[in-house]
């Protein structure tokens, strides 16, 4: 383990680029108190067949050094881990994507692996090992996306400030961002600040990033788009037909991605009669008070099943992906609601919303055991329309 540099020490010469991974998911991949919980049940349940393929990803060198194991029981045993990145020639020269690096300190080496997605591709698209499944597929998704027809790498969106992506989706072109790669005036542009910013709002939380959870929500924020595009009284039932759009803006990849089994985007559709006080008369797609989500909300992302044909999240059991409804990079999907007015009179006001969570609330309670947690919900976009009574 001592072969390997430790990304504090990486810091030293690269202060901002330790800065934002020491913030980041990548930093937390195997600090990750959800993660650790959930990898404790699947190698009590698999008798540990998937320790290494989970441990491959969230702890590379510990898993090439063989410093992490579970026991028996499933305690997660772990010796003092180095940095998250994982280097097979631990004592070769640096790699990066710039030919001109030089550095007195260690030998360098061009790669242009670095700036590609295909690096990312390692890790960002899981297969089962038996079925032979993919139960991870944002490489795929990007890789059959336009961002991908026009040379839009992982890399230009998730290591830049949030406030880049709209244009860098909007025009296809890389993010023009001028920065330092060390503290030795070495400027460069672009320049990655390896933030590494994603979708997770919770644990950068509960880990104290709090700015990478901003990051976070904020790039959830910009991801799509909604509109209420169409809206029909049928007086002889009574009902309100209600259309809604969603838009995948800016995200290369499908939304949601990434195990979406367990990911939740869902829409939220509620009717007020804004003649009785804004009184709620219908919803879709609302929270119970124990934080779970209704059944028959409109859901977002796949749906996985076991060898037996019964609905699973969890990635061990996963036989076959029954359906996947995500919505690739610059698609559309569209709903349509029949909502019942009751004895209301209106005008109404009718309300979108699309949601979305890291983890249900009830895995939240299982798996990390804090009490009075409630999981974010993250708004990613929404519309209001006003209609008139009958």
């Amino acid at each position: 383990l001592s072969s390997f540099t430790s990304a504090e020490r990486c810091g030293v010469c690269h202060s901002a680029q330790y800065e934002g991974w020491s913030q980041s998911m990548h930093a937390f991949a195997f600090k990750d108190p959800f993660y650790r919980a959930v990898l404790a049940e699947a190698s009590r349940e698999t008798g540990g067949k998937v320790d290494r393929l989970c441990v491959g990803c969230h702890t590379p060198i510990g898993t090439v050094a063989e410093f992490v194991w579970i026991k028996e029981n499933g305690e997660i045993e772990v010796g003092e881990l180095g940095n998250a990145g994982f280097l097979i020639d631990s004592q070769g020269p640096k790699r990066g994507p710039h030919k001109d690096a030089i550095s007195d300190f260690h030998a360098t080496e061009v790669s242009p692996l670095h700036s590609r997605s295909e690096l990312c591709g390692a890790c960002h698209n899981i297969f089962h090992p038996v079925e032979n499944v993919k139960i991870a597929r944002t490489y795929d998704e990007w890789a059959n996306s336009i961002y991908a027809e026009n040379g839009i790498q992982c890399q230009d969106c998730h290591m830049v400030p949030p406030v880049l992506v709209p244009e860098v989706a909007r025009t296809l072109r890389k993010p023009h961002l001028p920065g330092s790669t060390s503290n030795f005036d070495t400027f460069r542009t672009p320049f990655y600040p390896h933030t590494f910013s994603g979708a997770n709002v919770p644990i950068p939380q509960l880990m104290g990033a709090e700015g990478h959870a901003a990051q976070a929500e904020r790039l959830l924020q910009l991801a799509a788009t909604v509109s209420i595009n169409l809206v029909k009284f049928n007086s002889v039932k009574n009902t309100l037909g209600i259309d809604v759009t969603i838009k995948n803006e800016r995200a290369g990849h499908n939304l949601p991605t990434s195990m979406t089994e367990i990911r939740q985007m869902w829409m939220e559709l509620t009717v007020k009669d804004m003649s009785a006080n804004s009184e709620l008369v219908w919803v879709s797609g609302a929270l119970d008070e124990e934080g779970n989500l209704d059944p028959e909300a409109k859901r977002f992302g796949a749906r996985a099943v076991d060898k037996d044909g019964n609905p699973t999240w969890k990635p061990w059991e996963i036989h076959a992906i029954d359906f996947d409804n995500s919505i690739p990079a610059k698609r559309t999907a569209r709903l349509s609601y029949t909502a019942k007015l009751e004895d209301s009179s209106g005008p109404y006001r009718v309300s979108a919303r699309l949601l979305y969570r890291s983890f249900p609330q009830h895995l939240a309670d299982k798996y990390l055991k804090l009490p009075d947690y409630t999981v974010p919900v993250i708004t990613m976009a929404s519309d209001m329309l006003m209609v008139d009574s009958r």
